[in-house]
């Protein structure tokens, strides 16, 4: 036995003996067999470590807080660890075993304290390492009550479990049982399956051993469900193919038209056996003869739906041996009357049976491609073909031979010498008296020097017809008849037929005009009977109807003999070129009589004309030019040439010669309505000069137009508008007035400004209402004035006013002289250089909302607080845990310094900082839940993070529920904490396992998302954008509509009491919300759950901050002096901060609140860095941090957070030079964020 057999006054499973007395031995004997016994039955002693054991496992320790736990198995003499934590080993001694006295028990045991229990006080691994001062073990029982090992958690200090804990190990004790049962039930299974197989094995090598037979087994149906080797060489078809085809497909149509297979069925029914001789189908199509019989399958006497067929294969037997003999005679005789006549052919011949097998080639074929009979006969014979016509002839022998179709195919075939000669290849089917189909019958005829006759004409027709199409006009040929033999596509245009319709036609068959068509076959007939070629000019209709007239050359056609068989003949289109010539004729006349007008219309002309040659000689001019000249003479050249006539610009300078609109028109350069003063006999006046450059036909210059028209009365007129004008401003003016009072008096704000905002005009409310007169304004942008938060959409909406759009209603924040803002309601127009704008002040309105809303915030703040009150005592037991960790490990820490040992320091430090992490992350996840957690965000790739979670995943979803993850491309980041993201991901996965208890598929996948005006427009919460969504799908129960809309509300679960809080859901909607985000939920009852993650995008493309950015092999020192300002009123916290910078060689001030902060800012002292915390009395770090900036503008800032009420991201808390550490945090992190900022202030 592996316990001691006599105790004191000790009690175990039911046996109590006195002081030195022995405990029944046959009974605990037999028990023990009995047990051991039923430990063996489970087979799991010495196998391998498996997941589901090593999570229970780790599940304990985890809920007990435990650093060691193991799955026991206490066998004989020995102890086995299915699954350990804690320990790294499989197997220890029984005789040091805590669970050898916890199997004696009921089914549980605790020791608090092993120092303090007699059974364990000398126990090596209580005096000893690993120092177990604590062991709690539930007991693995079979169904019978048997203990086999134990479920235990040990712990290195003395200590308890709570219910809950002690409950939980029971649980996952029979949890470990329920794997094991299950571990034996499938072994079982698979035995029986195996064995199961073995059977069906040696039936299969039975009936396969019988291979002269075929064996074949139906369902009730007649449908094949067994298929034996002889089957398959009997029908040809492969098992795989057989199972499950009707047996009826092994009998012959006729058979099955007549009813044949249903007959065998009902008599083997009937009698229990029924004869099958006949003949079957094969799969190939051909027939076997079989003689067997079909039985029904029969189980405890009767019919069990199905039949066995036994046959064996007698074809051979059937076949008349004289009917054989005397066929293959009479084909042996064909066959020699055929070789006798192919062979004596001229042409090639040749023979296939029915798989285009080339049975037979004649004598020709050999001596022509030099082939021996071996190598052509099958499909040798393609080798004697052209490699590139092989898969030519192929293919046309192979489609045909498919459809039993004459063919015809030309390709080149070798002959014995090498070379390649063209054949033409011409075959038929050949098919039996009954109709069955033989083959071919074909022959081969060397068709190369008719190829090349053929090649030969065809290159020479190519080269006709494209000389033929390459001469301009019509080109024709005729016979001695004269039908048309040949004609270019110019013929075809001018007679409007196409080709067709004029070959082999006489001109009298095609051309519309009968006239036209007589004109034209008599000087065809009168060429052809004088033998010589004429020139003549010939008049036809074109098929528009219109005349033409065609310069024809036509030649008589001679043959080889020098006789006139035909016509040849050209004609071009000379219309046009007749046409032009008239139209030169006409046109000279006209031209002779329009200068004889022009003249005497330049002479009548009111305006001066002068027309000038390309010298610049005077070709023509009028009188009403001629005035304008200081003499009244035509000058012999250009005016400006003339140095009397002298004009003068409006601003009194004289006009150069070369400036002058005609010396300007020769020049090439046309001007218009040129303006001076010129002086003439009879006084100044004003001209208006224009003048033209005049070119030929071909471009060049021709000469110059040059055009004087008198303005002077219009001059005198727009002086006259001038003085007008002077009384109309005068108007404008008291207009303007009546507006001004208006703009004076307005309540309202009036701007007009720049589309760059530049302000040029405000009117004096901005006095009354803002405090800034309007010297402070003019010239100033007015985005100077907004309130940084509302900058970049004031921005927005004056680039929409650019765009032509009103603004109505639009609110912003402008900034008062005295420093505060007021909230103003804009309405804008623009007009083609300003934006015109009204503003109303409505600061009181939006005081009297926000006073509203403070309101109902503080109504659900008392109810969430109501909330947390629930949590209150769970979570005080939980800290205090976490706190006796922390304090007692620092306690101990003292007590082995006192004694000088230092020799056990790392492990109560490791224990009293991960204590301090459980509790920062147990604050962390109580923070989330009142949405009010200061977070860390940075740019986040949610590809990168999903991806990195997948082992996570996988172990914390099990093997039963297959994940998938679908990461998108080209994701874009976005801006939140990574390990916040983390836990809601994980959260999801383990809600989705959860919903899918029979297993089923988890389905993680990022997206980039616009949710546009609309959506956002249904979603109440939701701000258009781009966002990167994170989609988690799993294929569980569903939830209910009425489910979803609650999903999201603290303490709500749909799980049973004691395995969900209810702040799952809740803490990840607060966290998408904190980070700006969006979260919803798609959810159908038995079709699966959808929780769409929405994170607005980062438009910061760089790398994706690392968490372990900062934490450096070496921690980061100071290296140029630098001194850091540590404002934070908790004592050890400050002291911690200020020994950490002075350890990293920085010079740090301290101060504990926020006004003692402010005096060292405000002072001369060097300040590199403000390390501050938020909540701090007197002035918060945040104004702390704003009052210092006024007087050092560049000061960086590093804030300190725990909890305080501004401490979560909004627009505008972390402004450029700022950042934020959350508490508590390791201190090489905090050494990198301060060498970090000091950097990035530098650069």
């Amino acid at each position: 036995m592996p316990v001691a057999l006599t105790f004191c006054e000790t009690r175990h499973t039911g046996y109590t003996a006195a002081k030195g007395s022995p405990v029944d031995m046959k009974e605990m004997d037999d028990r023990e067999t009995r047990r051991l016994a039923a430990l063996a039955r489970y087979a799991v002693l010495d196998t391998p470590r498996e997941p589901s054991f090593d999570e229970i496992a780790a599940l304990a320790a985890t809920i007990c807080d435990a650093p060691i736990a193991v799955v026991n198995l206490i066998g004989d003499g020995r102890q086995f660890f299915k699954a350990e934590v804690g320990l790294g080993v499989r197997e220890t001694p029984l005789d040091s075993s805590f669970c050898a006295w916890a199997i004696l028990e009921d089914d549980f045991l605790l020791v608090p304290d092993t120092t303090q229990d007699a059974r364990f006080t000398h126990n090596p691994l209580v005096v000893g390492d690993p120092h177990i001062r604590f062991y709690a073990g539930a007991l693995l029982k079979t169904a019978e009550g048997l203990p086999i090992g134990t479920l235990c958690v040990l712990d290195h200090r003395p200590r308890t479990l709570t219910a809950v804990q002690e409950d939980t190990l029971r649980v996952l004790a029979r949890q470990v049982m329920a794997q094991l049962d299950l571990h034996r039930t499938i072994a079982e299974r698979d035995r029986r399956f195996e064995a199961a197989v073995a059977s069906e094995q040696r039936l299969r090598l039975v009936l396969d051993s019988a291979r002269d037979y075929a064996i074949v087994t139906t369902d009730g149906e007649r449908r094949i469900t067994s298929w034996s080797a002889g089957a398959q060489e009997a029908f040809g078809w492969p098992e795989r193919e057989a199972i499950g085809r009707p047996i009826d497909d092994l009998f012959t149509p006729e058979d099955r038209a007549a009813g044949v297979p249903a007959r065998e069925v009902e008599k083997a029914l009937a009698e229990g056996v029924a004869p099958d001789v006949r003949w079957h189908l094969r799969a190939d199509g051909s027939r076997v003869f079989m003689n067997g019989s079909t039985h029904p399958i029969m189980a405890d006497g009767a019919a069990a739906g199905g039949f066995l067929k036994i046959a064996r294969n007698e074809t051979s037997q059937r076949e008349q041996t004289d009917e054989l003999a005397r066929t293959r005679a009479e084909l042996v005789d064909s066959e020699a009357r055929f070789r006798n006549m192919a062979d004596g052919a001229p042409m090639m011949m040749w023979v296939t049976d029915p798989d285009g097998y080339c049975t037979y080639l004649n004598r020709s074929w050999y001596e022509l491609t030099g082939q021996r009979e071996e190598d052509a006969l099958g499909f040798g014979w393609l080798d004697a073909t052209h490699p590139d016509d092989q898969s030519i002839a192929e293919d046309a022998f192979l489609r045909a031979n498919a459809a039993h179709a004459p063919f015809r195919v030309e390709y080149r075939l070798r002959r014995a010498d090498g070379t390649y000669r063209w054949a033409i290849d011409a075959a038929s089917p050949r098919f039996g008296a009954d109709g069955e189909y033989l083959g071919y019958v074909g022959s081969v005829i060397d068709i190369d020097e008719r190829r090349e006759a053929e090649d030969a004409l065809r290159r020479a027709m190519t080269l006709l017809e494209a000389v033929m199409e390459a001469v301009p006009g019509v080109v024709y040929a005729k016979d001695r008849a004269g039908r048309m033999l040949a004609a270019n596509r110019g013929t075809v245009d001018l007679v409007g037929k196409p080709l067709a319709g004029i070959i082999g036609r006489t001109d009298a068959a095609f051309l519309d005009d009968a006239s036209q068509a007589a004109e034209v076959m008599a000087n065809d007939a009168r060429i052809m009977a004088d033998n010589r070629t004429e020139v003549l000019e010939e008049a036809v209709s074109r098929p528009d109807g219109s005349r033409a007239t065609w310069l024809s050359t036509k030649a008589p056609f001679l043959d080889a003999q020098g006789n006139v068989i035909g016509l040849v003949g050209s004609s071009i289109d000379i219309t046009e070129r007749k046409q032009a010539e008239e139209r030169l004729r006409d046109s000279e006349a006209r031209l002779s009589q329009e200068r004889t007008r022009l003249a005497t219309l330049v002479e009548s002309l009111p305006v001066g004309v002068c027309f000038l040659t390309p010298t610049a000689e005077t070709l023509l001019s009028n009188p009403a030019y001629r005035r304008f000249l200081p003499d009244g003479t035509l000058p012999s050249r250009l005016p400006d040439t003339d140095r009397r006539w002298i004009g003068w610009d409006p601003s009194g300078r004289p006009i150069p010669r070369e400036e002058y609109p005609g010396a300007r028109a020769l020049r090439g350069e046309a001007t218009h309505a040129t303006d001076f003063v010129c002086r003439t006999p009879v006084g100044d006046i004003w001209v208006r000069v224009s003048g033209i450059p005049l070119a030929d036909e071909n471009g060049r210059p021709a000469g110059a137009i040059v055009v004087v028209v008198d303005v002077t009365d219009e001059k005198r007129a727009q002086q006259a508008l001038e003085r007008l004008n002077g009384t109309l401003e005068a108007q404008v003016a008291e207009r303007t007035a009546d507006r001004d009072r208006m703009w004076r008096l307005s309540t309202d704000l009036m701007l007009v400004a720049r589309f760059d905002a530049t302000i040029t005009a405000v009117n004096p409310a901005w006095t009354t209402l803002l405090g800034w007169s309007e010297t402070d304004l003019i010239g100033r942008s007015f985005l100077d004035l907004v309130h940084p938060e509302d900058r970049d959409r004031t921005v927005s909406e004056a680039a929409r006013l650019a765009d032509g759009f009103r603004t109505l209603r639009f609110e912003n924040r402008y900034r008062h002289r005295d420093g505060t803002y007021r909230f103003l309601s804009w309405t804008a127009v623009p007009d083609d250089d300003f934006i015109n704008a009204v503003a109303r002040d409505v600061d009181a309105e939006r005081k009297a909302q926000l006073d509203l809303e403070q309101a109902q915030e503080q109504l659900r703040q008392a109810q969430k607080m109501e909330a947390v009150g629930q949590l209150t005592g769970g979570i005080a037991h939980d800290f205090n845990n976490l706190l006796t960790g922390i304090i007692g490990s620092l306690d101990m820490m003292q007590r082995q310094f006192a004694k000088g040992d230092t020799s056990k320091l790392e492990r109560y430090a490791t224990t009293a900082i991960t204590s301090a992490n459980r509790a920062a992350a147990l604050t962390h996840r109580l923070l989330a839940f009142s949405r009010r957690q200061p977070l860390d965000p940075k740019p986040v790739s949610a590809n990168r993070l999903v991806t990195g979670m997948e082992e996570l995943l996988r172990r914390t979803i099990g093997e039963s529920v297959r994940l998938e993850i679908v990461t998108a491309g080209g994701l874009w980041q976005t801006l939140c904490d990574p390990h916040q993201l983390e836990s809601a991901i994980l959260n999801l996965a383990i809600n989705a396992r959860d919903a899918m208890p029979d297993g089923g598929t988890l389905t993680i996948e990022t997206c980039n998302a616009h949710l546009d005006d609309a959506y956002a427009a249904r979603e109440r919460e939701v701000q258009p954008g781009q966002y990167v969504c994170i989609c988690v799908t799993d294929t569980g129960t569903g939830m209910t509509a009425d489910t979803i809309a609650k999903a999201f509300e603290p303490f709500f679960t749909t799980k049973p009491i004691g395995q969900g809080t209810g702040l799952g859901l809740s803490m990840i909607y607060g966290f998408a919300r904190q980070s700006e985000g969006y979260a919803k939920i798609y959810s159908e009852v038995g079709h699966g759950t959808t929780f769409k993650l929405y994170l607005p995008r980062h438009y910061d493309e760089s790398e994706e901050a690392d968490e372990h950015s900062t934490r450096l092999a070496d921690e980061p020192r100071a290296e140029h002096g630098e001194v850091v300002l540590v404002v934070e009123d908790e004592t050890a916290v400050r002291a911690l901060v200020v020994d950490v910078l002075e350890e990293l060689g920085y010079r740090a001030l301290e101060a504990v609140d926020g006004p003692s902060g402010l005096k060292l800012l405000q002072s001369e002292l060097q300040i590199d860095l403000l390390i501050t915390d938020i909540g701090l009395p007197g002035l918060n770090g945040r104004q702390l941090a704003d009052a210092a900036r006024e007087r050092r503008p560049e000061l960086s800032v590093l804030f300190m957070t725990g909890y305080a009420e501004n401490a979560t991201i909004a627009n505008g808390f972390l402004t450029p030079g700022m950042e934020m550490i959350t508490k508590p945090f390791a201190i090489d992190a905090l050494a990198g964020r301060i060498r970090a900022i000091i950097e990035a202030r530098r650069t």
